[in-house]
């Protein structure tokens, strides 16, 4: 270890799901880096399993719960980060996202070579439910500026998660924290990134030093107005990155048509696999028209209907008997066809 010693906060919400916690933490304990503090953030809800115990029977004094006194959403949960008494640095992990031994080493010297930068990230795998690594993520440039995240983001050649970055703890609370007012957090990890990085810039070391775990869906409900609504908010805030400056505005103007439609056509193929009765009202023509109001309010081209995907994937939706039959289908071959 060599120049300054960087101080870290390692925040950890958590619901339920104490195998997971606790391998993530041991994957925490076992850094080559020793200046770090793990806060975990807890409800009432979260011992059903005994998880909270299983932390206490850890008896590591670097390990303290933020536990609160109600059943928490994910939105009350990480609410309360900004509140927290934090180290200089720190960093939100998933409770079921993996770290390699060296990732704080690693962010250490970023941080002691990159002084000025305002976020700091590595590259990373992704795991599966039995932690087996099923891809590398989208590689990037050492340094990105703000309107190159943007950039990056709209023409999806970044992959995004709340894991692994690392940043100023009082740049955090300064912006508010993680946006709260996006369903399930869809999107405000994009946001919190752009609007850190605008604070100077980001730079990114290239070797892979933590994984993101993808679970398979298990779900019965359908998130498809979810999505939606935490798109538009996404829209919305790009619409007044676009009046911040000429970059974001190229960038917008350049690359928002290819994603609007392109998270179009993603929406659609999923709302196609949802039964009418499980879609609160929505269908593919009213997620069109509700992503058009915000393009045409940015004067940005957008004509998803354009798609032969999603030309099919109408005609499906409108015409019952196919509906059916492709619902049907679906229930027993599970790969894309769209």
């Amino acid at each position: 270890m060599s120049g300054k010693i960087n101080n870290f906060s390692i925040i950890i919400p958590f619901k339920t799901g104490k195998q997971y916690l606790l391998d993530c933490l041991q994957s925490v304990l076992a850094q080559d880096y020793p200046h770090y503090e793990i806060i975990i953030l807890a409800d009432i809800t979260s011992n059903t399993d005994d998880a909270l115990h299983a932390i206490k029977d850890l008896k590591n004094p670097k390990i303290t719960v933020q536990l609160s006194d109600k059943n928490l959403d994910i939105l009350q949960n990480w609410g309360r980060i900004k509140d927290l008494d934090k180290k200089e640095y720190m960093t939100i992990l998933g409770y079921d996202d993996i770290l390699s031994k060296g990732f704080l080493s690693c962010i250490n010297n970023l941080i002691n070579t990159n002084p000025d930068a305002s976020l700091y990230h590595t590259h990373f795998n992704y795991i599966n439910s039995n932690s087996e690594a099923i891809k590398k993520c989208q590689s990037l440039p050492t340094q990105m500026t703000a309107s190159d995240y943007l950039e990056y983001t709209l023409k999806e050649s970044i992959d995004i998660m709340a894991t692994g970055y690392v940043f100023r703890s009082k740049d955090y609370d300064a912006i508010g924290g993680i946006p709260t007012s996006y369903p399930n957090l869809i999107y405000a990890d994009a946001q919190l990134w752009i609007e850190l990085t605008k604070k100077s810039h980001l730079v990114i070391d290239p070797s892979i030093q933590f994984s993101f775990r993808i679970h398979s869906s298990v779900t019965k409900t359908s998130k498809d107005k979810i999505l939606l609504d935490a798109f538009i908010l996404f829209l919305d805030y790009l619409k007044g990155l676009k009046q911040e400056s000429a970059n974001f505005e190229l960038s917008i103007q350049s690359n928002l048509t290819a994603f609007a439609e392109s998270t179009t056509k993603a929406m659609a193929h999923r709302l196609l696999r949802t039964p009418k009765m499980n879609r609160q009202g929505l269908t593919i023509d009213k997620v069109r028209n509700e992503i058009a109001g915000k393009c045409m309010q940015m004067e940005v081209a957008y004509a998803p209907f354009k798609i032969k995907s999603i030309q099919i994937a109408r005609f499906i939706e409108t015409t019952p008997l196919l509906n059916e039959l492709f619902l049907l289908f679906k229930r027993i071959y599970k790969k894309p066809v769209l």
